[in-house]
Protein backbone atom coordinates (compact mmCIF):
# COMPACT_ATOMS: atom_id res chain seq x y z
CA UNK A 1 0.00 0.00 0.00
CA UNK A 2 1.43 3.74 -0.96
CA UNK A 3 1.77 6.47 1.70
CA UNK A 4 -0.23 8.80 -0.94
CA UNK A 5 -2.96 10.80 1.42
CA UNK A 6 -0.85 13.18 2.94
CA UNK A 7 0.43 13.96 -0.79
CA UNK A 8 -2.87 14.49 -2.28
CA UNK A 9 -3.80 18.28 -1.54
CA UNK A 10 -0.66 18.96 -3.24
CA UNK A 11 -1.08 17.14 -6.45
CA UNK A 12 -5.13 17.24 -6.49
CA UNK A 13 -4.80 20.39 -9.02
CA UNK A 14 -2.87 18.59 -11.54
CA UNK A 15 -5.11 15.54 -11.10
CA UNK A 16 -8.25 17.26 -12.25
CA UNK A 17 -6.80 19.31 -15.05
CA UNK A 18 -5.59 15.66 -16.15
CA UNK A 19 -9.12 14.60 -15.47
CA UNK A 20 -10.70 17.24 -17.23
CA UNK A 21 -8.60 16.57 -20.53
CA UNK A 22 -9.43 12.65 -20.35
CA UNK A 23 -13.27 12.21 -19.32
CA UNK A 24 -13.56 9.47 -21.37
CA UNK A 25 -11.94 7.28 -18.81
CA UNK A 26 -14.51 8.00 -16.76
CA UNK A 27 -17.69 7.92 -18.49
CA UNK A 28 -19.06 8.40 -22.05
CA UNK A 29 -18.78 11.81 -22.08
CA UNK A 30 -23.17 12.07 -22.57
CA UNK A 31 -26.09 8.90 -22.55
CA UNK A 32 -29.38 8.77 -24.13
CA UNK A 33 -30.95 9.68 -20.72
CA UNK A 34 -29.68 10.88 -17.76
CA UNK A 35 -28.11 9.92 -14.18
CA UNK A 36 -30.35 9.16 -11.45
CA UNK A 37 -28.24 11.09 -9.48
CA UNK A 38 -25.14 13.24 -9.56
CA UNK A 39 -23.03 14.19 -6.36
CA UNK A 40 -20.80 17.36 -7.40
CA UNK A 41 -18.24 19.89 -5.69
CA UNK A 42 -16.83 17.38 -3.94
CA UNK A 43 -13.35 15.98 -2.82
CA UNK A 44 -13.99 12.34 -4.57
CA UNK A 45 -11.57 10.10 -3.41
CA UNK A 46 -11.89 7.11 -5.37
CA UNK A 47 -10.04 4.50 -4.04
CA UNK A 48 -8.90 3.05 -7.53
CA UNK A 49 -5.66 1.46 -8.05
CA UNK A 50 -4.01 4.92 -8.72
CA UNK A 51 -6.03 6.64 -6.03
CA UNK A 52 -7.69 9.19 -8.17
CA UNK A 53 -9.56 12.26 -7.01
CA UNK A 54 -12.23 13.47 -8.75
CA UNK A 55 -15.37 16.34 -8.36
CA UNK A 56 -18.25 14.85 -9.35
CA UNK A 57 -20.07 11.20 -9.39
CA UNK A 58 -22.75 9.81 -11.32
CA UNK A 59 -25.14 7.08 -11.15
CA UNK A 60 -27.48 5.44 -13.43
CA UNK A 61 -29.81 2.14 -12.28
CA UNK A 62 -27.28 1.94 -9.42
CA UNK A 63 -24.43 1.95 -10.97
CA UNK A 64 -21.41 4.42 -11.54
CA UNK A 65 -21.66 5.92 -14.69
CA UNK A 66 -19.46 8.97 -14.38
CA UNK A 67 -16.53 9.85 -12.48
CA UNK A 68 -14.89 13.45 -13.27
CA UNK A 69 -15.17 17.51 -12.62
CA UNK A 70 -17.94 18.97 -12.46
CA UNK A 71 -18.21 20.61 -15.92
CA UNK A 72 -18.25 16.60 -17.52
CA UNK A 73 -20.63 15.95 -15.14
CA UNK A 74 -23.24 18.11 -16.73
CA UNK A 75 -23.33 16.01 -19.55
CA UNK A 76 -25.73 13.55 -17.38
CA UNK A 77 -27.81 15.87 -16.06
CA UNK A 78 -31.27 15.82 -16.90
CA UNK A 79 -34.57 16.72 -16.15
CA UNK A 80 -35.26 13.77 -13.54
CA UNK A 81 -31.75 14.15 -12.35
CA UNK A 82 -31.19 14.51 -8.97
CA UNK A 83 -28.09 16.70 -7.98
CA UNK A 84 -26.55 17.27 -4.95
CA UNK A 85 -24.00 19.99 -4.11
CA UNK A 86 -21.55 18.49 -1.19
CA UNK A 87 -20.07 21.46 -0.92
CA UNK A 88 -16.37 19.90 -0.93
CA UNK A 89 -17.39 16.99 1.76
CA UNK A 90 -15.14 13.85 1.45
CA UNK A 91 -17.08 11.06 -0.88
CA UNK A 92 -15.57 8.17 -0.28
CA UNK A 93 -16.56 4.23 -1.53
CA UNK A 94 -18.85 2.25 1.14
CA UNK A 95 -17.26 1.02 4.38
CA UNK A 96 -16.58 -2.84 4.51
CA UNK A 97 -16.52 -3.99 7.90
CA UNK A 98 -14.83 -7.75 7.27
CA UNK A 99 -15.67 -9.52 10.42
CA UNK A 100 -19.39 -8.50 11.91
CA UNK A 101 -21.59 -10.24 13.89
CA UNK A 102 -25.27 -8.42 12.31
CA UNK A 103 -26.86 -11.31 13.06
CA UNK A 104 -26.72 -10.67 16.71
CA UNK A 105 -28.12 -7.34 16.61
CA UNK A 106 -31.91 -9.92 17.51
CA UNK A 107 -29.83 -10.38 20.77
CA UNK A 108 -31.02 -6.32 21.42
CA UNK A 109 -34.03 -6.38 20.42
CA UNK A 110 -35.90 -9.77 21.86
CA UNK A 111 -33.28 -10.56 24.73
CA UNK A 112 -32.74 -9.14 28.42
CA UNK A 113 -30.00 -6.35 28.02
CA UNK A 114 -27.40 -6.31 30.75
CA UNK A 115 -25.72 -3.16 31.72
CA UNK A 116 -24.46 -1.98 35.15
CA UNK A 117 -22.67 -5.23 36.89
CA UNK A 118 -24.78 -5.37 39.57
CA UNK A 119 -26.80 -8.20 41.19
CA UNK A 120 -30.29 -5.51 41.88
CA UNK A 121 -29.71 -4.07 38.06
CA UNK A 122 -29.58 -7.63 36.72
CA UNK A 123 -32.78 -8.14 38.71
CA UNK A 124 -34.30 -5.59 37.59
CA UNK A 125 -33.89 -6.20 33.77
CA UNK A 126 -34.74 -9.43 34.40
CA UNK A 127 -38.15 -8.88 35.97
CA UNK A 128 -39.23 -6.48 33.66
CA UNK A 129 -38.50 -8.38 30.35
CA UNK A 130 -40.59 -11.56 32.43
CA UNK A 131 -43.00 -8.16 33.44
CA UNK A 132 -43.71 -7.82 29.61
CA UNK A 133 -43.85 -11.30 28.66
CA UNK A 134 -45.57 -13.51 31.56
CA UNK A 135 -45.74 -16.57 29.31
CA UNK A 136 -42.66 -16.53 28.32
CA UNK A 137 -41.01 -20.21 28.67
CA UNK A 138 -37.12 -18.98 28.59
CA UNK A 139 -35.20 -15.96 29.29
CA UNK A 140 -31.87 -15.36 26.99
CA UNK A 141 -29.92 -12.13 27.98
CA UNK A 142 -26.68 -10.99 26.89
CA UNK A 143 -23.74 -8.27 28.80
CA UNK A 144 -23.27 -9.76 31.87
CA UNK A 145 -19.59 -9.24 33.38
CA UNK A 146 -18.00 -12.53 34.18
CA UNK A 147 -15.83 -11.26 36.95
CA UNK A 148 -18.58 -9.72 38.49
CA UNK A 149 -20.40 -12.80 38.70
CA UNK A 150 -17.82 -15.00 39.87
CA UNK A 151 -16.75 -11.99 42.90
CA UNK A 152 -20.43 -12.27 43.69
CA UNK A 153 -20.43 -15.88 44.13
CA UNK A 154 -17.49 -16.32 46.46
CA UNK A 155 -18.76 -13.13 48.69
CA UNK A 156 -22.32 -15.03 49.31
CA UNK A 157 -21.08 -18.41 48.92
CA UNK A 158 -23.34 -19.06 46.63
CA UNK A 159 -23.17 -21.09 42.96
CA UNK A 160 -23.30 -18.44 39.76
CA UNK A 161 -26.39 -21.05 38.91
CA UNK A 162 -28.28 -20.23 42.63
CA UNK A 163 -28.10 -16.29 42.07
CA UNK A 164 -29.25 -16.48 38.39
CA UNK A 165 -32.00 -18.73 39.95
CA UNK A 166 -33.08 -16.14 42.38
CA UNK A 167 -32.44 -12.93 39.86
CA UNK A 168 -34.84 -15.35 37.53
CA UNK A 169 -37.57 -15.67 40.37
CA UNK A 170 -39.21 -18.74 38.21
CA UNK A 171 -38.57 -22.14 37.25
CA UNK A 172 -38.17 -21.75 33.80
CA UNK A 173 -34.53 -22.10 31.84
CA UNK A 174 -32.68 -18.76 32.20
CA UNK A 175 -29.21 -18.46 29.70
CA UNK A 176 -27.40 -14.95 29.57
CA UNK A 177 -24.36 -14.76 27.36
CA UNK A 178 -21.36 -12.46 27.87
CA UNK A 179 -20.85 -9.40 25.62
CA UNK A 180 -17.77 -11.27 24.05
CA UNK A 181 -19.72 -14.48 23.78
CA UNK A 182 -17.46 -16.55 24.84
CA UNK A 183 -19.05 -17.53 28.78
CA UNK A 184 -22.82 -18.46 29.38
CA UNK A 185 -24.30 -17.87 32.59
CA UNK A 186 -27.54 -20.66 33.12
CA UNK A 187 -29.46 -21.36 35.61
CA UNK A 188 -30.29 -24.68 37.52
CA UNK A 189 -33.22 -25.66 35.42
CA UNK A 190 -31.56 -24.50 32.18
CA UNK A 191 -28.47 -26.91 33.14
CA UNK A 192 -30.84 -29.54 34.55
CA UNK A 193 -32.75 -29.56 30.62
CA UNK A 194 -29.35 -30.14 29.12
CA UNK A 195 -28.16 -32.62 31.20
CA UNK A 196 -25.26 -31.09 32.40
CA UNK A 197 -24.00 -33.07 35.94
CA UNK A 198 -20.34 -33.43 36.75
CA UNK A 199 -19.62 -36.85 34.82
CA UNK A 200 -20.44 -34.68 32.37
CA UNK A 201 -17.22 -34.04 30.11
CA UNK A 202 -15.85 -31.40 28.67
CA UNK A 203 -16.26 -30.96 24.93
CA UNK A 204 -13.15 -30.07 22.87
CA UNK A 205 -11.50 -26.82 23.25
CA UNK A 206 -14.78 -26.02 25.77
CA UNK A 207 -15.16 -25.79 29.87
CA UNK A 208 -17.57 -26.33 32.02
CA UNK A 209 -16.82 -24.72 35.32
CA UNK A 210 -16.86 -26.98 38.17
CA UNK A 211 -16.95 -26.21 41.89
CA UNK A 212 -13.43 -27.26 43.02
CA UNK A 213 -14.76 -28.73 45.97
CA UNK A 214 -17.80 -31.39 45.24
CA UNK A 215 -16.79 -30.87 41.20
CA UNK A 216 -20.33 -29.84 40.51
CA UNK A 217 -21.01 -27.37 37.86
CA UNK A 218 -21.37 -24.01 38.64
CA UNK A 219 -23.62 -22.48 35.96
CA UNK A 220 -20.83 -21.26 33.63
CA UNK A 221 -19.78 -22.97 30.32
CA UNK A 222 -17.62 -21.30 28.52
CA UNK A 223 -16.80 -21.06 24.20
CA UNK A 224 -19.79 -22.66 22.09
CA UNK A 225 -19.11 -26.55 22.56
CA UNK A 226 -20.28 -26.05 26.35
CA UNK A 227 -22.61 -23.30 25.45
CA UNK A 228 -24.18 -25.39 22.74
CA UNK A 229 -25.10 -28.19 25.24
CA UNK A 230 -27.08 -25.83 27.02
CA UNK A 231 -28.98 -23.93 24.05
CA UNK A 232 -29.72 -27.08 22.05
CA UNK A 233 -31.54 -27.83 25.10
CA UNK A 234 -33.64 -24.78 25.29
CA UNK A 235 -37.35 -24.23 24.29
CA UNK A 236 -36.66 -21.53 21.35
CA UNK A 237 -32.40 -22.05 20.96
CA UNK A 238 -32.67 -19.56 18.10
CA UNK A 239 -34.63 -16.27 16.76
CA UNK A 240 -37.51 -17.20 14.68
CA UNK A 241 -37.36 -15.96 10.86
CA UNK A 242 -39.73 -13.19 11.63
CA UNK A 243 -37.25 -12.22 14.75
CA UNK A 244 -34.52 -12.21 12.03
CA UNK A 245 -35.83 -10.24 9.51
CA UNK A 246 -37.10 -7.21 11.97
CA UNK A 247 -33.03 -7.42 13.27
CA UNK A 248 -32.10 -7.35 9.38
CA UNK A 249 -33.54 -4.57 8.64
CA UNK A 250 -32.84 -2.45 11.94
CA UNK A 251 -29.34 -3.57 11.62
CA UNK A 252 -29.24 -2.41 8.02
CA UNK A 253 -30.90 1.24 8.97
CA UNK A 254 -29.73 1.53 12.66
CA UNK A 255 -26.81 1.29 11.95
CA UNK A 256 -24.80 0.28 9.03
CA UNK A 257 -26.02 2.89 6.84
CA UNK A 258 -25.67 5.66 9.69
CA UNK A 259 -21.34 4.52 9.68
CA UNK A 260 -20.80 4.40 6.04
CA UNK A 261 -21.05 0.73 6.03
CA UNK A 262 -22.02 -0.95 3.05
CA UNK A 263 -20.80 -4.47 2.67
CA UNK A 264 -20.23 -6.95 5.84
CA UNK A 265 -18.57 -10.62 6.25
CA UNK A 266 -20.76 -12.09 8.62
CA UNK A 267 -19.16 -15.25 10.58
CA UNK A 268 -22.00 -16.88 12.66
CA UNK A 269 -21.08 -18.60 15.60
CA UNK A 270 -23.85 -21.58 15.85
CA UNK A 271 -26.03 -23.19 12.76
CA UNK A 272 -28.66 -20.94 12.41
CA UNK A 273 -30.93 -21.98 9.19
CA UNK A 274 -33.66 -19.15 10.27
CA UNK A 275 -31.01 -16.25 9.54
CA UNK A 276 -30.68 -17.84 6.42
CA UNK A 277 -34.23 -18.04 5.65
CA UNK A 278 -34.62 -14.32 6.36
CA UNK A 279 -32.14 -13.18 4.23
CA UNK A 280 -33.06 -15.21 1.52
CA UNK A 281 -36.56 -13.38 1.72
CA UNK A 282 -35.34 -10.10 1.87
CA UNK A 283 -33.11 -10.69 -0.77
CA UNK A 284 -35.90 -11.83 -2.73
CA UNK A 285 -38.14 -8.85 -1.68
CA UNK A 286 -35.32 -6.58 -2.37
CA UNK A 287 -35.02 -4.82 1.09
CA UNK A 288 -31.18 -5.74 1.73
CA UNK A 289 -29.14 -2.94 1.84
CA UNK A 290 -25.95 -4.14 2.55
CA UNK A 291 -24.12 -6.84 0.68
CA UNK A 292 -23.86 -9.56 3.16
CA UNK A 293 -21.07 -12.61 2.82
CA UNK A 294 -21.96 -15.40 5.20
CA UNK A 295 -19.40 -17.76 6.86
CA UNK A 296 -21.09 -20.87 7.92
CA UNK A 297 -19.82 -22.01 11.51
CA UNK A 298 -17.73 -25.37 11.55
CA UNK A 299 -18.35 -27.58 14.71
CA UNK A 300 -14.78 -28.47 15.80
CA UNK A 301 -17.00 -31.70 17.53
CA UNK A 302 -18.01 -32.90 14.00
CA UNK A 303 -15.14 -32.26 11.75
CA UNK A 304 -15.55 -34.26 8.23
CA UNK A 305 -18.70 -35.29 8.91
CA UNK A 306 -20.33 -32.00 8.18
CA UNK A 307 -18.70 -31.01 5.31
CA UNK A 308 -21.67 -32.40 3.19
CA UNK A 309 -24.18 -30.40 5.22
CA UNK A 310 -22.23 -27.56 4.73
CA UNK A 311 -22.16 -27.86 0.69
CA UNK A 312 -25.81 -28.66 0.94
CA UNK A 313 -26.45 -25.00 3.01
CA UNK A 314 -24.09 -23.02 0.23
CA UNK A 315 -26.34 -24.46 -2.61
CA UNK A 316 -29.50 -24.00 -1.08
CA UNK A 317 -29.12 -20.39 -0.07
CA UNK A 318 -27.37 -17.64 -2.31
CA UNK A 319 -28.94 -14.14 -3.60
CA UNK A 320 -28.10 -11.16 -5.63
CA UNK A 321 -27.07 -9.34 -1.97
CA UNK A 322 -26.03 -12.04 0.10
CA UNK A 323 -23.80 -15.38 -0.88
CA UNK A 324 -22.06 -17.92 1.31
CA UNK A 325 -18.58 -19.61 0.00
CA UNK A 326 -16.78 -19.28 3.32
CA UNK A 327 -16.77 -21.46 6.74
CA UNK A 328 -15.75 -20.25 10.10
CA UNK A 329 -13.43 -21.88 12.32
CA UNK A 330 -12.61 -21.03 15.65
CA UNK A 331 -9.20 -21.70 16.31
CA UNK A 332 -8.38 -20.90 20.05
CA UNK A 333 -10.64 -19.48 23.18
CA UNK A 334 -11.61 -16.18 24.40
CA UNK A 335 -9.03 -14.60 27.03
CA UNK A 336 -10.60 -16.70 30.21
CA UNK A 337 -9.16 -19.71 28.34
CA UNK A 338 -6.48 -18.28 26.31
CA UNK A 339 -4.67 -20.33 24.09
CA UNK A 340 -6.82 -23.24 24.48
CA UNK A 341 -6.91 -24.86 20.98
CA UNK A 342 -10.75 -25.50 19.95
CA UNK A 343 -10.07 -28.54 17.38
CA UNK A 344 -7.87 -31.08 17.38
CA UNK A 345 -4.94 -30.17 15.02
CA UNK A 346 -5.55 -33.58 12.67
CA UNK A 347 -9.06 -33.02 12.94
CA UNK A 348 -8.36 -29.72 11.74
CA UNK A 349 -6.24 -30.49 9.12
CA UNK A 350 -8.42 -32.95 7.40
CA UNK A 351 -11.69 -30.47 7.72
CA UNK A 352 -9.80 -27.93 6.34
CA UNK A 353 -8.34 -30.02 3.35
CA UNK A 354 -12.12 -30.80 2.55
CA UNK A 355 -13.43 -27.22 3.10
CA UNK A 356 -10.81 -26.32 0.48
CA UNK A 357 -11.32 -29.16 -1.59
CA UNK A 358 -14.93 -27.52 -2.01
CA UNK A 359 -13.94 -24.35 -2.62
CA UNK A 360 -14.97 -22.61 0.61
CA UNK A 361 -12.49 -19.98 1.72
CA UNK A 362 -11.30 -20.97 5.44
CA UNK A 363 -12.09 -18.17 7.89
CA UNK A 364 -10.12 -18.85 11.77
CA UNK A 365 -10.72 -17.23 14.59
CA UNK A 366 -7.54 -17.05 16.39
CA UNK A 367 -6.73 -14.54 20.00
CA UNK A 368 -3.03 -15.84 20.12
CA UNK A 369 -0.36 -16.69 21.19
CA UNK A 370 1.88 -16.70 18.75
CA UNK A 371 2.09 -20.70 18.69
CA UNK A 372 -1.90 -21.16 17.69
CA UNK A 373 -1.67 -18.70 14.71
CA UNK A 374 1.42 -21.14 13.66
CA UNK A 375 -0.81 -24.44 14.02
CA UNK A 376 -3.72 -22.26 12.28
CA UNK A 377 -1.58 -21.46 9.51
CA UNK A 378 -0.50 -25.16 9.55
CA UNK A 379 -3.97 -26.48 8.27
CA UNK A 380 -4.43 -23.73 5.64
CA UNK A 381 -0.73 -24.99 4.36
CA UNK A 382 -1.99 -28.30 4.55
CA UNK A 383 -5.16 -28.06 2.17
CA UNK A 384 -2.83 -25.85 0.25
CA UNK A 385 -0.71 -29.08 -0.29
CA UNK A 386 -3.50 -31.24 -0.73
CA UNK A 387 -5.17 -29.31 -3.06
CA UNK A 388 -3.00 -27.32 -5.17
CA UNK A 389 -3.33 -23.08 -4.81
CA UNK A 390 -6.47 -21.17 -5.54
CA UNK A 391 -7.57 -18.09 -5.06
CA UNK A 392 -9.07 -18.92 -2.16
CA UNK A 393 -8.18 -15.55 0.36
CA UNK A 394 -8.58 -17.63 3.46
CA UNK A 395 -7.90 -15.63 6.11
CA UNK A 396 -7.26 -15.21 10.20
CA UNK A 397 -8.99 -12.67 11.95
CA UNK A 398 -8.50 -11.20 15.47
CA UNK A 399 -5.14 -10.83 14.23
CA UNK A 400 -3.04 -9.18 16.65
CA UNK A 401 0.73 -8.51 17.62
CA UNK A 402 0.89 -12.02 18.81
CA UNK A 403 0.91 -13.22 15.34
CA UNK A 404 3.89 -10.45 14.00
CA UNK A 405 6.23 -13.02 14.51
CA UNK A 406 5.07 -14.94 11.60
CA UNK A 407 3.82 -12.21 8.79
CA UNK A 408 6.05 -13.99 6.47
CA UNK A 409 4.27 -17.09 6.64
CA UNK A 410 0.55 -15.31 6.00
CA UNK A 411 2.64 -13.38 2.86
CA UNK A 412 3.86 -17.01 1.38
CA UNK A 413 0.54 -18.72 1.97
CA UNK A 414 -1.14 -15.46 0.53
CA UNK A 415 -3.67 -15.13 3.59
CA UNK A 416 -5.37 -11.97 4.51
CA UNK A 417 -5.06 -10.60 8.15
CA UNK A 418 -7.97 -8.98 9.48
CA UNK A 419 -7.40 -6.82 12.44
CA UNK A 420 -9.28 -4.42 14.82
CA UNK A 421 -7.03 -3.09 13.27
CA UNK A 422 -3.92 -5.45 12.20
CA UNK A 423 -0.65 -4.58 13.51
CA UNK A 424 1.57 -2.49 11.27
CA UNK A 425 4.04 -5.46 10.77
CA UNK A 426 2.04 -6.90 8.44
CA UNK A 427 1.30 -3.94 6.10
CA UNK A 428 4.63 -3.53 5.96
CA UNK A 429 5.87 -6.73 5.44
CA UNK A 430 3.03 -6.60 1.98
CA UNK A 431 0.03 -8.89 4.12
CA UNK A 432 -2.88 -8.33 2.88
CA UNK A 433 -4.74 -6.42 5.51
CA UNK A 434 -8.33 -6.08 6.57
CA UNK A 435 -9.62 -3.81 9.66
CA UNK A 436 -13.11 -4.77 11.24
CA UNK A 437 -15.32 -4.58 14.25
CA UNK A 438 -16.42 -7.78 15.73
CA UNK A 439 -19.44 -5.84 16.50
CA UNK A 440 -21.21 -6.39 18.67
CA UNK A 441 -18.03 -6.91 20.80
CA UNK A 442 -16.93 -3.61 19.65
CA UNK A 443 -18.90 -1.16 17.46
CA UNK A 444 -18.31 -1.03 13.87
CA UNK A 445 -17.82 2.97 13.44
CA UNK A 446 -15.26 2.53 10.63
CA UNK A 447 -13.05 5.29 11.42
CA UNK A 448 -12.69 4.19 15.06
CA UNK A 449 -10.12 1.69 13.89
CA UNK A 450 -8.72 4.30 10.58
CA UNK A 451 -7.85 6.43 13.57
CA UNK A 452 -6.11 3.39 15.50
CA UNK A 453 -4.51 2.04 12.89
CA UNK A 454 -3.33 5.30 11.72
CA UNK A 455 -2.02 6.34 15.29
CA UNK A 456 -0.43 3.08 15.47
CA UNK A 457 2.00 3.87 12.27
CA UNK A 458 0.17 2.59 9.78
CA UNK A 459 -0.44 4.98 6.77
CA UNK A 460 -4.10 6.77 5.95
CA UNK A 461 -4.11 5.01 2.65
CA UNK A 462 -3.67 1.66 3.97
CA UNK A 463 -6.10 1.89 6.80
CA UNK A 464 -8.99 2.85 4.29
CA UNK A 465 -7.57 0.14 1.67
CA UNK A 466 -8.06 -1.60 4.45
CA UNK A 467 -12.13 -0.74 4.84
CA UNK A 468 -12.99 -0.19 1.43
CA UNK A 469 -11.32 -1.83 -1.61
CA UNK A 470 -9.08 -3.99 0.62
CA UNK A 471 -12.82 -5.62 2.52
CA UNK A 472 -14.06 -5.91 -1.15
CA UNK A 473 -10.88 -8.14 -1.99
CA UNK A 474 -11.73 -10.37 1.23
CA UNK A 475 -15.33 -10.18 0.30
CA UNK A 476 -14.82 -12.05 -3.62
CA UNK A 477 -16.75 -8.25 -4.17
CA UNK A 478 -13.91 -6.25 -5.74
CA UNK A 479 -15.31 -5.68 -9.25
CA UNK A 480 -18.83 -4.68 -7.58
CA UNK A 481 -17.76 -2.64 -4.90
CA UNK A 482 -14.55 -0.90 -2.87
CA UNK A 483 -13.85 1.68 -5.02
CA UNK A 484 -15.42 4.34 -6.85
CA UNK A 485 -15.34 3.42 -10.59
CA UNK A 486 -17.06 2.99 -13.56
CA UNK A 487 -19.53 0.51 -13.95
CA UNK A 488 -19.23 -0.51 -10.04
CA UNK A 489 -22.27 -0.64 -7.90
CA UNK A 490 -22.83 3.02 -6.30
CA UNK A 491 -22.15 2.34 -3.03
CA UNK A 492 -20.74 5.38 -1.34
CA UNK A 493 -20.50 7.05 2.01
CA UNK A 494 -19.97 11.04 2.42
CA UNK A 495 -18.22 12.76 5.12
CA UNK A 496 -19.11 15.64 7.06
CA UNK A 497 -15.13 16.47 7.13
CA UNK A 498 -11.77 15.72 4.81
CA UNK A 499 -9.92 12.90 7.39
CA UNK A 500 -7.72 13.24 4.05
CA UNK A 501 -6.52 16.29 5.63
CA UNK A 502 -7.34 16.10 9.06
CA UNK A 503 -4.78 15.25 12.25
CA UNK A 504 -4.23 11.92 13.08
CA UNK A 505 -6.20 11.92 16.22
CA UNK A 506 -8.91 13.55 15.25
CA UNK A 507 -10.35 11.21 12.14
CA UNK A 508 -12.73 9.42 14.36
CA UNK A 509 -14.88 12.53 14.45
CA UNK A 510 -15.93 13.16 11.23
CA UNK A 511 -19.08 11.42 10.72
CA UNK A 512 -21.47 9.93 7.63
CA UNK A 513 -23.99 12.31 6.88
CA UNK A 514 -24.86 10.15 2.82
CA UNK A 515 -25.10 6.79 2.38
CA UNK A 516 -26.19 5.10 -0.43
CA UNK A 517 -26.56 1.20 -1.78
CA UNK A 518 -26.65 0.39 -4.95
CA UNK A 519 -27.32 4.18 -5.68
CA UNK A 520 -30.31 4.21 -3.36
CA UNK A 521 -30.21 6.87 0.08
CA UNK A 522 -30.55 4.44 2.70
CA UNK A 523 -28.98 7.08 5.42
CA UNK A 524 -29.22 10.82 5.19
CA UNK A 525 -28.36 12.99 8.05
CA UNK A 526 -30.28 15.95 8.93
CA UNK A 527 -27.28 18.36 8.20
CA UNK A 528 -27.70 17.42 5.04
CA UNK A 529 -31.03 19.29 4.80
CA UNK A 530 -33.85 17.39 2.85
CA UNK A 531 -35.94 14.34 3.83
CA UNK A 532 -33.60 12.70 6.85
CA UNK A 533 -33.44 9.01 6.38
CA UNK A 534 -32.38 7.40 9.73
CA UNK A 535 -31.18 10.26 11.57
CA UNK A 536 -29.06 9.60 15.21
CA UNK A 537 -29.46 12.20 17.56
CA UNK A 538 -25.99 14.06 18.49
CA UNK A 539 -25.85 11.61 22.07
CA UNK A 540 -26.69 8.75 19.64
CA UNK A 541 -23.40 9.24 17.42
CA UNK A 542 -21.37 10.27 19.85
CA UNK A 543 -22.38 6.75 21.66
CA UNK A 544 -21.80 4.86 18.54
CA UNK A 545 -18.07 6.30 17.92
CA UNK A 546 -17.28 5.96 21.56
Amino acid sequence: MNDRPHRLPRIAAALLATIATTVSIFGCGGSDRGADLILRNATVHTMDAGRTQAQAVAVRDGKIVYVGDNAGAEAYRASGTKVEDLGGKLVLPGFVDSHNHAYLRAEGMYWVVLGTASLDAYRDATQAFLARQPEARQVRGVGWNLNYVLAQATATGKSPMQLLDEIVGRDIPAVYITNGHHEVWANTRAMRNAGITRDTPNPPGAFIDRDPVTGEPTGIVREFGAQNLVISALPQPDFTVEEYRASILSFQSEFAAQRGVTAVAVPVHYPTEPYLQALQQLDREDKLTVRYDLLLWADETRGLSQVPELVALREKYQGRMFKINSIKIFGTGASSTFGSLVWDQETLKRTAAALDKEKFRIYIHDIGPTSSYGLMLDAIEYATQQNGRRDARHTITHVSSNASPLVDRFKALDVIADGHPTPKAFVDAGVRVTSSSDYPVRDFFPLVRIRAGVAAGVSLDAMLASHTIAGAHLLFAENETGSLELGKAADIVVLDQNVLQMPAADIDKAKAVLTLFAGKVVFRDVSMGGSQVGTLTVKEQDDHRH
